[in-house]
This record gives structure tokens, sequence and C-alpha cells, in this order.
């Protein structure tokens, strides 16, 4: 992995971490997360639009586009789930360390992509950090429900990385990342106007600066991830992004006072240890 991918997925983990943050604070609040879509593709609206008529997608950059948006609405809707149950630092983990096993596997059968044994090492240390973070010994229905929706979430990181590494190379990302955004609001916007509308003007309300983050800090935060898509294999650049996972849990102990557990604490530095050994790779 070049110097400056690993540069631009390391900002991109910081900025994701705190919108994760913001989500958890709100408890995974749906209507609050539909508000940032709309918010994002608002604000990228006069960026986007131009470049779109300047270089047009092709049409299988629209395939693609029409594939990812309906990966992110179910991710985004099993991320809301997860925080309704978990938190931050089980959540997080389990959610992304998931999607960092499951893209290496399919990334080395569909794209051919060759991991290095060092790069193996460190893809095997940040999934059993993720293990260790989400693993309890006592059952608790509210944790095990929202490993679950982890699970979910970290399926749809490994779809629809898959996807976007393939996209970014005919289409400009400025233009994908809005595509993605605008076709999963279009998406979820008629059950969420038919089922949500009181929790969505509350929301509005309430939660606007929550949705801000949200919205804005996601599509940053991805839209730095297609760039570095286009530097380095798609399995190194998702396992990288897991340093995220350490601060949100992190942030998770510090900030809103999660139970501190030493299977957390050895999950955290595993997945510290295998990111140094990915940037190594």
């Amino acid at each position: 992995m070049t110097a400056l991918a690993f540069v631009l997925v390391i900002i991109s983990a910081f900025i994701h971490s705190f919108w994760n943050l913001a989500t958890k604070r709100v408890s995974g609040n749906l209507s609050v997360m539909y508000l940032g879509l709309v918010f994002a593709c608002v604000v990228f609206s006069p960026v986007a639009i131009p470049l779109a008529f300047i270089n047009p997608p092709s049409m299988r950059s629209f395939l693609f586009i029409i594939a990812t948006g309906s990966i992110h609405a179910v991710y985004f809707y099993s991320l809301s789930r997860a925080y309704q149950h978990g938190d931050i630092s089980v959540v997080y983990p389990v959610a992304r360390g998931t999607g960092v096993a499951g893209t290496a596997l399919v990334a080395a059968i569909l794209l051919r992509e060759d991991i290095s044994s060092c790069g193996a090492l460190g893809i095997l240390l940040v999934v059993a950090g993720t293990i260790l973070i989400g693993f309890r010994f006592k059952y608790q229905r509210d944790h095990y429900c929202a490993v679950i929706f982890a699970l979910l979430v970290g399926m749809m990181i490994v779809s629809y990385s898959i996807v976007d590494k393939l996209a970014v190379s005919i289409t400009d990302p400025v233009v994908y990342i809005y595509g993605l955004f605008l076709t999963t609001t279009i998406l979820v916007t008629p059950v969420m106007l038919s089922k949500y509308q009181v929790e969505i003007a509350e929301a509005w309300k309430i939660y606007r600066k929550y949705s801000i983050i949200i919205g804005i800090g996601s599509m940053i935060t991805y839209l730095i991830i297609l760039y570095a898509f286009r530097m380095a294999s798609v399995s190194y650049i998702v396992a990288a992004r897991e340093i995220a996972v350490a601060l949100g849990a992190v942030m998770g102990f510090v900030i809103l006072k999660e139970e501190i557990r030493a299977m957390k604490v050895i999950g955290i530095a595993a997945i510290v240890l295998g990111l140094i050994i990915l940037k190594m790779a």
C-alpha cells in the first residue's frame, strides 16, 4: 500500500469514527440518519451535478450506482438497528471486522487480488481483534441482537466494497458517491415518509446537527476511500480502515462511558498491531 493511500485511509477513519459516534449519540435513530442522507445530497449537488454533465457516467456506471445504492440502503438500516441494541465499542468492531475478513476472501476469489503472507497476517489480527471485542460469555439478548445486525452491516461492507472497487476505475468518484447517496435516499424515502413522518419532524427539530454530522461525515469518509481504492488493493484498504474500530471503541470508553473489559482492550491492541503489519505489506 502506498503512503498516500494509507494516509487517506487514516484520515477517513477519523472522520468515520466521529460520525458513528454521532449515530450512537442518537441511539441509531433512523430518521436522523435519513435526514443525514438528504443533507448530504443537497450539499454535494452543486459540485456533483455539473461534473456529471461534463463527464456523463456510462450505462455500466449507472448499474454499479444502483447496486451500491441498494446495498447502502440495507447498510444504513442495519447500522441503525445495531446501535439501538448495542454499544459503539461492540457494534463498530464487529461490523468492520466482518467487512475486513469477507472483503479479503471475496477479493481474492473474484478480483484475483494477491495477498502477501504479511498482509494475510495483518488481516487475521484485525479479524481476531474484532472477535475479542464482540464476544461475551454471558448471554445478553440486546448484546447479541446488536452483534447480529453488526454482522449484517459487515456483509453489506463486503458487497459494496467489491462493487465500488470495480466502479471507480470507470467512474468519477465525486459523481459516483453522489449517485450512491441519491439512490439510497430515493429507495428509503417511500418507507420513511409512510411510517416515520412524526419521527422525521422530531429529528429535524431536535437532532438536526447530528443529521448534518452523519450525512456530510459519511459522504466525505467514503469519497476519500473511493480515491484510495484507485491506489491499492481493496483488501488492504478495507483492512486499514479498521483503525476506526480502535478509535470508535476508545470514544465509547471515554465519551460515552461504556464498559471497559479486558477482551475489548486486547481486541483493540490486536487491531492496531494488524494495521501496522498491513502498512508493512
